[in-house]
């Protein structure tokens, strides 16, 4: 997601001085192994500093968020701060986008995200996705990247962000390559199996 569709919002936020804000939305499975995501640090620039917020449903937060949520060493307004590498910073905040939670983070001081990245999103699952659209919609500046299931839900899903997030459906090279089983259509079906873009930016030449 990064390679394909953050070079604006990097080279922003390098011009900027500070580190790129990525939001990852509708968090659930990935809790269970936040130190796995210390593998990004190795795939990025050493001169690319991330700071990656968890936006977890309060009732989908692990024990262990809430109990650290009540020590003093953890950023206000978060739930959780991991420094995963000395260029990846992990933070945790429960809530749900337009609900509880302010998308721009008004109110803890970090500022809006440059990206919205969303896991096997499946937009038209769950109403609280909603918000997360309108969101998109009303900030254009911010690159939103989904991944879905298979290639029926991403064209479907993607059709929200219009034409042109329809036509960036891709397949993912980095999908779960084992397919998943499924009995309701002959269709393969992989774990983000399928990239598509809500409000791609390019540098000007």
């Amino acid at each position: 997601a990064l390679q394909n569709w953050g070079e604006v919002p990097i080279t922003v936020a390098k011009m900027l001085g500070r580190k790129l804000r990525i939001h990852a939305v509708g968090i659930e499975k990935e809790m269970n192994f936040l130190d796995l995501f210390s593998e990004l640090a190795y795939l990025l620039p050493r001169d690319l500093e991330i700071e990656l917020t968890f936006i977890v449903r309060a009732d989908m937060l692990p024990p262990k968020c809430r109990e650290s949520n009540t020590q003093s060493h953890q950023p206000q307004g978060f739930d959780m701060k991991v420094d995963l590498a000395n260029n990846l910073t992990l933070l945790v905040k429960s809530g749900t986008y337009g609900d509880e939670l302010d998308p721009l983070f008004g109110d803890v001081g970090t500022g809006p995200p440059d990206m919205l990245i969303g896991l096997n999103a499946g937009l038209f699952a769950y109403k609280s996705w909603s918000s997360v659209v309108s969101f998109c919609h009303d900030n254009p500046s911010v690159v939103a990247v989904f991944t879905d299931y298979n290639e029926h839900s991403g064209v479907n899903c993607a059709g929200l962000g219009g034409g042109k997030a329809r036509e960036s459906l891709t397949i993912n090279p980095f999908r779960q390559p084992l397919a998943m089983p499924v009995f309701c259509f002959n269709l393969p079906q992989f774990s983000n199996g399928y990239f598509y873009v809500f409000n791609e930016q390019e540098l000007d030449e």
